[in-house]
């Protein structure tokens, strides 16, 4: 008889845990991916007689090995919440309407063919979110290849493309991971690894939950680099203060020691970069007593932090995205790439080490006409367009901005800096279909909004990487979709028949397109469906660029980058103003501001999602607003009261938490709030996006200057409106 699994949440040693519940059943196991945060963790799923959903952690998963946490049951809630879309919804004079899907695709295919008939191709944009799934990656991605766009846009300008940019211009690769089982030393840069159960960018580490135990073991340090006292923080030997958005002055001072006091790995730093006397001259001036005034952090720390790490040998660095939501994410993350160089730990054992990973088939089919996007002149670098320029290019009007626009797995309303400039732009298109499995603040500025089938309701996979080989896991569904909700790729397809675009697609639905994915690298749906996790790739190998080099102009690690140059972009970074203007308090206390804002992610949640889940807003019901409690004391606000948090660009009400965590002068705010199901807070009605990164189009969503005082109080201030 096999036996039933239901979960329950505790705590233990303030973490959270799934625990099981045996009861007898009949009904097989299947096995599945949570495609719920980036992680991806494997999972067994057991349903009852009575349609009820029982998921605990696989254990032959080498990403969780048998753990799970809270958002792995959410998968069963999400699939019978009762404010699922379940049916397209056209918008009408009177609000939405219910119309089919005939009625759907055919008004969908109407409008675009329309809009491209009299605009061109490039008048499609698609709009997508972190890809937490690769639906959300793939989604409508061979569409716009038919169509012949290259106006994909999406979350990228505040999450992974600043410091995918940085890594490239330095190592030619995108991302390193940290090679934690072989490390004498470990920095959490910019990330909260323990909070958000992530411990690695896509790498199995062979259970990410049991890293820091191991470490612990083997008596590793542990320092953590962040402003907040975080859960990270908690669990390791020394935590490093950094003013927010700092973290370039930070590298480039530990640059400056390790160059000066020749630190740096003589033999690779030789053999294989370009660019040390340019870069010893470039941060000549940067000392650590430079950088004192502007991270807050000692200049003694700064010292004895270059040093540690270029002598650990061998060392790891974990960078997170706390590092791309400012002006100058590019230039921090480059720092530390240079750092991970000068010091040999790139690509070694227990070093920062590009991992095998299974590369999927391409997507799209069809080459895109890039240099033609929209701002490729200001943004050539990327592989994709900036929110930001999309947002401009709709704002100002301009020649060729887009007039549609697919938004699919994305909310770019409550992401984006500046809420009331982002859902102006939207309203400046002609046409905006979404696809979504709820309602969103996106959904609501819709034309046409179609409903999306959740991941246990569809196909899907997972490529991963390790030191066992890159392997690839399929993802089943698990119930039937709910109501007429449909897959994305079922959708893609049929649209695209409709407007004759589906004759060369590489597949039809969520099946064809997964078995077209694995093809690439020898594996076929057929044999996942039998193996559910297939290694793909040979196991890790070390030091690769003494055979192939680096994947840079010159072949070798870049201090210097040649690939910026040719760009007209600065080749070494420097640091500048993380929000792009001035924060000094002087400025902005005559208008009403003494405060800098920033922003943090409770950790139950992912993005903008799960606030409309009774079981995980129940751990963490309402968005809140950290403040120091001297701060708090000179505003007369005490724990629990309803506040107002008012920046330049408008006001949100929050509920204040008074916290050490933070130092004085500086607020943290939670964020992802604000859908229609909550109808809170969205903390990026504060943000500015006047200012962004000159390559990655980052935007200050994390600084800002704002002022909090208690909800009756205000009414009195001045400047209220």
């Amino acid at each position: 008889m096999a036996l039933e699994s239901s979960l329950s949440l505790s705590m233990t040693h303030g973490h959270l845990k799934c625990e099981e519940t045996v009861v007898a059943m009949g009904d097989q196991a299947v096995r599945t991916l949570c495609q719920f945060c980036h992680t991806n963790c494997g999972l067994v799923v057991r349903k009852s007689a009575t349609g009820r959903l029982f998921i605990q952690g696989d254990p032959e998963h080498p990403v969780n090995r048998g753990r799970c946490c809270p958002k792995a049951a959410a998968n069963a809630e999400i699939v019978r919440a009762g404010d699922r879309l379940r049916y397209p919804l056209l918008k009408t004079s009177t609000g939405f309407q219910r119309i089919s899907w005939d009625e759907a695709l055919d008004i969908a295919a109407e409008k675009l063919t329309e809009i491209r008939d009299t605009h061109g191709p490039l008048s499609l944009a698609r709009c997508t979110g972190a890809p937490v799934s690769y639906h959300a990656r793939d989604g409508f991605l061979q569409f716009m290849g038919e169509f012949g766009s290259p106006n994909l846009t999406g979350i990228g300008n505040i999450c992974m493309a600043p410091r995918m940019t940085a890594f490239k211009a330095v190592t030619g690769g995108v991302r390193t991971e940290p090679d934690y089982d072989r490390t004498k030393l470990v920095i959490f840069w910019g990330s909260n690894p323990v909070g958000v159960e992530r411990f690695a960018s896509y790498a199995a580490h062979d259970g990410l939950k049991t890293i820091l135990p191991r470490l612990k073991k083997r008596g590793v340090r542990i320092v953590c680099i962040d402003p907040f006292f975080s859960a990270t923080v908690r669990e390791v030997d020394e935590w490093i203060r950094i003013n927010p958005g700092t973290d370039a002055a930070l590298g480039l001072a530990m640059i400056h020691v390790i160059v000066k006091e020749e630190l740096y790995e003589k033999e690779f730093v030789a053999g294989y970069s370009i660019g040390l006397a340019e870069l010893a001259g470039h941060v000549r001036a940067c000392t650590p007593e430079w950088a004192e005034g502007l991270t807050g952090i000692p200049a003694g720390t700064i010292e004895s932090l270059a040093r540690t790490y270029a002598a650990a040998k061998p060392a790891a660095l974990y960078e997170g995205n706390g590092l791309d939501m400012y002006v100058n994410g590019v230039d921090a993350v480059r720092t530390i790439a240079m750092l991970i160089c000068l010091t040999g730990n790139l690509d070694v054992p227990g070093g920062n080490v590009f991992m095998p990973f299974p590369q999927p088939s391409s997507l799209p089919t069809k080459p895109l006409p890039t240099r033609q996007r929209v701002w490729f002149e200001r943004f050539p670098l990327l592989p994709h367009v900036p929110f930001p320029a999309i947002k401009e290019a709709l704002l100002g009007e301009e020649h060729g901005r887009p007039r549609a626009m697919i938004v699919h797995h994305g909310n770019p309303v409550l992401v984006q800096a500046n809420e009331r400039r982002t859902r102006m732009a939207l309203g400046k298109l002609d046409f905006l279909l979404v696809t979504d499995i709820f309602p969103t603040a996106t959904t609501e500025l819709a034309d046409l909004v179609l409903p999306m089938a959740s991941t246990f309701e569809s196909y899907g996979y997972r490529a991963y990487s390790s030191v066992e080989g890159g392997f690839v896991a399929l993802a089943r569904p698990i119930v039937d979709p709910v109501g007429e909700a449909r897959t994305v790729f079922d959708v893609e397809y049929a649209l695209a028949k409709k407007m004759g675009l589906h004759r060369d697609y590489p597949f039809q639905d969520d099946r064809g397109w997964v078995d077209y994915m694995v093809r690439a690298n020898g594996v076929t749906l057929q044999r996942l469906e039998e193996e559910q996790i297939v290694y793909a790739t040979p196991k890790v190998r070390y030091r690769k660029y003494i055979e192939n080099g680096f994947d840079t102009p010159s072949g070798k690690v870049e201090f210097f980058s040649q690939w910026f140059a040719s760009a007209g972009v600065r080749p070494m970074p420097v640091y500048e103003n993380p929000a792009g203007e001035s924060l000094s308090l002087d400025i902005f206390e005559e208008n009403g501001f003494s405060l800098l804002g920033t922003s943090r992610r409770p950790s139950q949640f992912v993005h903008t999602k799960f606030k409309n889940l009774v079981n995980i807003v129940k751990t963490y019901p309402d968005p809140l607003v950290y403040i120091h409690p001297g701060d708090a004391a000179a505003r007369n606000i005490g724990e629990g009261d309803e506040v107002t948090v008012r920046s330049p660009q408008g006001m949100i009400s929050v509920r204040a938490r008074l916290s050490e965590q933070t130092r004085r002068g500086l607020v943290w705010i939670d964020f992802g709030w604000g859908n229609p199901s909550d109808r809170k807070a969205n903390i990026n009605i504060l943000s500015n996006d006047g200012y962004f990164d000159p390559v990655s189009g980052g935007t200050p969503n994390r600084l800002f200057p704002c002022e909090v005082h208690r909800a009756e109080q205000w009414c009195g201030l001045p400047n209220a409106s």
